[in-house]
C-alpha cells in the first residue's frame, strides 16, 4: 500500500541512495514496494560482535553507509551483539569485558561522523533487550530452529570464520539467533556484508516456509579485501591485513607503503577493466571507502613515498591550495584509468590513499585523545589485548529454579510431545518410575520439555504441547491408581516455567554448555546432519535443565543421554522407557493395533490384545506377560474351564513365565485374563476421567486433529 511521502528525496533517489550502500541487492522490486510502503519510516539493521578491533570498513564504511540511510528516512538498529560475541569467544567470553567494547565501537561511530545517533541511529544491547522480551525471542529462535536441518545451518557457519568440522555447539546456535535477530527486530532491511548472505537467505527461506508475504529486503554491502596479495578480505588476526580505527598515522604510512599493488593481471598481457579482476587492495580502499563519501576528491600531494609521510601536518596538507597536490579525481573511474594507463604511478595512488586516510581517521584519533571517557575505554581495551583473554565461564552461571521447586530430587523428564497419540507404554513407563523411587526424604520432579518439543517438531505449536501434557499427565495419575500408588507425591515443573523464570541465566548456561562441547559430541551417534537443528538446541537445552535442578537421581530417554552427561557429575541415571508394552515385535506401515493408546476404548483394547503377539512358549517377547509383570506381579488370575486346567492365580510373574514356556498356559486365556483384569479397568479410567472434563475432551480432540495434519503433511 502506498503511503503519504514526508522524506526529502522523491522516490527515485531514495532508492539510488539505498541502492549505492549495497554491493548486492537481492531483490530491486521489493526494495522498491518497501520505499513506497514505508518512505520515511522503514527499519534497517546490522549486528556487530564487540570483538576488540574495529576495522576502517566497520567503522568509516559503515559510518557512509548509516548516514546514506537515514538520509534516506530509514531509521537504523545496531544489534550490539554481546552474546554473539560470547558464542564466538570473544574477549574469552567474558561478557562484561565484550560490554566495554561495544562502548568503545559506539564512540568510534560517533567520532567518524555518523548522524541522528540516539534518534534515526539507535543501539541496542543484544542481552538485555532479549531478556526483556524472552519468550518472543527464543521461540523464534527454536522456531527457526526447528524449520531447517543442521546440513542447512553449518552452511551459515562461515559467517563466524569457522570450518564445519571445526563447529562447537554453541556456534549452531549463532546463525539460528542471527536470523531470528531479523524478525524480532522487526526489520525491513537487512544491511550486513557479503559475507552474511548466506544467514540471510536462511532468513528468506524461512519466510517462505512459515508462509510469510512480507520478506526483509537485503541489502549487502561489499567486502573490503586485505592490504596483502592473495586475502580476499581483512582478518582481525592479522594486524597489517587492514587499517584499524585507532591505527596511528604512522601504522597507516607503513600498511599501505607495504600493501599489494598491482597494475597488471600476472600473465596476462590484457589490460584489466575493472578490479574485480585485478584484486588491488589499494584501489579496492579508494573505491568503496574514499569515493562513498560525498562529493569526495583524490588528490595526489606533491610528494613521494620516500618522504615521511605520517609527520607531515595532515591539517597543514588539507588546507592547503590545489597547488599543494599533483594532480586531483573527480572520480574513482578518473583515478582507475590513469593508474591502468600509467599516467598515475604507484607511488602517487599510495601518497594520496595515506592522505586521505590519515584525514578520515584524524578525527577519530583527536576525540580518543580529548574525551576523558573514550580515552578511558580505549585504555582499558588496549591492556585487556596485551594481558590476553583466558576463556571465562561468566563465573558459571546457572538457571534459578521458580520459588517451590526444589533442588536435589529425584527427577522424571516426560517424553517429547509427539504428533502421535500418547502410548500406554509412555505413561506406564513414568508412572513406574515415580513408584519406584517415591520417598519421604527425596521429592520427585516431573520435567515437562514444552519448548524442547516445539524446538524439535514443526508440526506443533505451544496450544498443542500444553493440551498433550495435561493429557499425559492424566494418564500417569490413572496408571499410577492401577499401579496401586495412591500417595505418590510429585511437582511438575514446565521447562517454560524453568526459562521464564531468569531467562538470561538459562540460556546463558545453554550457551556455555555449547562452547564447551563440540558439536559432534552433543550429536553423538543418535543425530545426523540430516536431522533438524532443533534437535541440538534441545540437547543443551536439557544441560541447562540438569544444571538447575541438580538432581540426584534422573530418570530420562535414553536419546537425552548424550546431552545431560555433558552436566552431570555424580548423578545416577536410570532409563526411563525401560519397560517395552508393544504388542507386537515389529511395526508395519498403518498397523493400529501395534501398541495400546491411552484414548482406546474397552472394546479396542480387547480386538488389540487379541491379535497381539503371543507364541506358545515364546517368553522372550510375550506383550501379555509383561503386563503381569508391571500391574500384577503379586496376585494374578486366570480363569479357565475346568477342561482347560481350571482357575490358577499366580503369585510370582517368574512361575507365569515358566508355566506359559512349558506351554502349561495357553496364550488365548493369558491374553483374556490380562484383557479382562487389567487393561479394562486402566483403559475405563482413563476413559471415563477425559469425558468429565471439558479440559482433557479439548486436549484429546486437538490431537487427534493432529494426528490428521501430520498424516496429510507425509502425503
Amino acid at each position: 500500500q502506498k503511503a503519504i511521502r514526508h522524506a526529502t528525496m522523491d522516490a527515485e533517489q531514495q532508492f539510488n541512495t539505498l541502492r549505492s550502500v549495497a554491493e548486492e541487492c537481492l531483490d530491486d522490486t521489493s526494495l522498491r514496494k518497501l520505499l513506497e510502503a514505508k518512505p520515511d519510516s522503514f527499519v534497517a539493521y546490522d549486528g556487530f560482535e564487540p570483538s576488540g578491533r574495529m576495522h576502517i570498513a566497520q567503522g568509516i564504511f559503515k559510518a557512509v553507509n548509516v548516514n546514506k540511510i537515514t538520509k534516506s528516512g530509514g531509521t537504523f538498529l545496531f544489534w550490539v551483539a554481546d552474546w554473539f560475541a560470547l558464542m564466538n569467544d570473544k574477549m574469552g567470553g567474558d561478557l562484561e569485558k565484550i560490554k566495554v567494547v561495544g562502548e568503545y565501537l559506539q564512540e568510534v561511530w560517533t567520532a567518524a561522523g555518523m548522524n541522528h545517533m540516539g534518534t534515526r541511529v539507535k543501539f541496542i544491547l543484544c542481552s538485555e533487550c532479549i531478556t526483556g522480551q524472552a519468550e518472543k525471542y527464543w521461540l523464534q529462535v527454536l522456531d527457526v530452529a526447528r524449520r531447517f536441518n543442521v546440513t542447512r545451518i553449518k552452511k551459515c557457519c562461515q559467517i563466524m570464520g569457522r570450518l564445519e568440522n571445526s563447529l562447537s555447539s554453541a556456534q549452531i546456535l549463532y546463525p539460528l539467533m542471527q536470523c531470528a535477530d531479523i524478525f524480532f527486530l522487526n526489520a525491513d532491511i537487512c544491511q550486513l556484508g557479503l559475507d552474511q548472505r548466506k544467514v540471510n537467505t536462511l532468513a528468506l527461506e524461512y519466510c517462505s516456509k512459515v508462509n510469510r508475504k512480507i520478506k526483509p529486503v537485503i541489502l549487502s554491502h561489499h567486502m573490503l579485501m586485505g592490504l596483502k596479495q592473495g586475502q580476499a578480505k581483512m582478518s582481525k588476526s592479522d594486524p597489517d591485513s587492514a587499517i584499524f580505527m585507532e591505527d596511528s598515522a604512522e601504522d597507516v604510512c607503513r600498511k599501505i607503503k607495504n600493501s599489494y599493488c598491482p597494475t597488471a593481471i600476472e600473465g596476462d598481457d590484457t589490460k584489466p577493466t575493472s578490479n574485480d579482476v585485478l584484486k588491488n587492495p589499494c584501489l579496492d580502499y579508494i573505491q568503496n571507502i574514499l569515493f562513498n563519501i560525498d562529493d569526495f576528491k583524490f588528490q595526489i600531494p606533491s610528494c613521494s613515498l620516500s618522504d615521511d609521510l605520517a609527520k607531515l601536518s595532515i591539517d597543514d596538507a588539507l588546507s592547503s591550495t590545489t597547488t599543494a597536490f599533483n594532480k586531483v579525481y573527480a572520480s574513482y573511474q578518473e583515478v582507475f584509468d590513469a593508474f591502468i594507463s600509467g599516467e598515475m604511478t604507484t607511488d602517487e595512488l599510495k601518497c594520496g590513499l595515506i592522505y586521505a586516510l590519515n584525514a578520515l581517521l584524524q578525527p577519530i584519533r583527536t576525540h580518543f585523545i580529548e574525551n576523558e571517557r573514550a580515552n578511558k575505554i580505549l585504555a582499558q581495551i588496549v591492556q585487556w589485548k596485551k594481558e590476553g583473554t583466558a576463556k571465562s565461564n561468566n563465573g558459571d552461571i546457572a538457571p534459578i529454579l521458580p520459588e517451590g521447586i526444589p533442588s536435589n530430587a529425584t527427577v522424571i523428564t516426560l517424553p517429547l510431545c509427539s504428533h502421535e497419540m500418547i502410548t500406554l507404554t509412555q505413561v506406564v513407563n513414568v508412572a513406574q518410575a515415580i513408584a519406584q523411587n517415591s520417598t519421604a526424604d527425596r521429592p520427585i520432579v516431573l520435567l515437562e520439555p514444552d519448548w524442547a518439543s516445539f524446538a524439535t517438531n514443526s508440526l506443533l505449536d505451544m496450544k498443542i504441547i500444553h493440551k498433550y501434557y495435561a493429557l499425559f499427565e492424566f494418564g500417569v495419575k490413572c496408571a499410577l491408581s492401577e499401579l496401586g500408588v495412591t500417595e505418590a507425591k510429585y511437582q511438575v515443573l514446565k521447562q517454560s516455567e524453568l526459562i521464564l523464570n531468569a531467562p538470561s541465566e538459562y540460556w546463558l548456561c545453554v550457551m556455555n554448555a555449547g562452547r564447551s562441547h563440540m558439536l559432534s559430541d552433543i550429536m553423538g551417534e543418535s543425530l545426523e546432519d540430516s536431522d533438524g537443528s532443533g534437535n541440538i538446541v534441545h540437547r543443551l537445552m536439557r544441560v541447562a535443565d540438569v544444571t538447575a535442578l541438580k538432581p540426584t537421581l534422573l530418570a530420562t530417554q535414553l536419546d537425552d543421554l548424550v546431552a545431560t552427561a555433558a552436566g552431570l557429575s555424580g548423578v545416577e541415571v536410570v532409563e526411563l522407557n525401560a519397560l517395552d508394552l508393544r504388542l507386537k515385535a515389529e511395526k508395519e506401515i498403518g498397523d493400529l493395533n501395534f501398541e495400546y493408546l491411552i484414548n482406546d476404548t474397552d472394546k479396542v483394547a480387547k480386538s488389540k490384545m487379541k491379535k497381539s503377539f503371543c507364541e506358545p512358549g515364546n517368553v522372550e517377547f510375550c506383550p501379555a506377560i509383561e503386563f503381569v509383570k508391571v500391574f500384577r506381579s503379586s496376585n494374578f488370575e486366570i480363569v479357565r474351564t475346568p477342561e482347560n486346567g481350571g482357575n490358577v492365580t499366580y503369585t510370582d510373574p517368574a512361575q507365569l513365565s515358566a508355566d506359559f514356556k512349558s506351554e502349561k498356559l495357553h496364550p488365548g486365556d493369558l491374553k483374556s485374563a490380562v484383557g479382562e483384569s487389567i487393561l479394562i479397568g486402566l483403559l475405563s479410567k482413563l476413559d471415563g476421567g477425559i469425558k468429565q472434563s471439558k479440559e482433557l475432551k479439548d486436549a484429546l480432540k486437538g490431537l487427534k486433529a493432529l494426528e490428521k495434519k501430520a498424516a496429510k503433511a507425509k502425503k
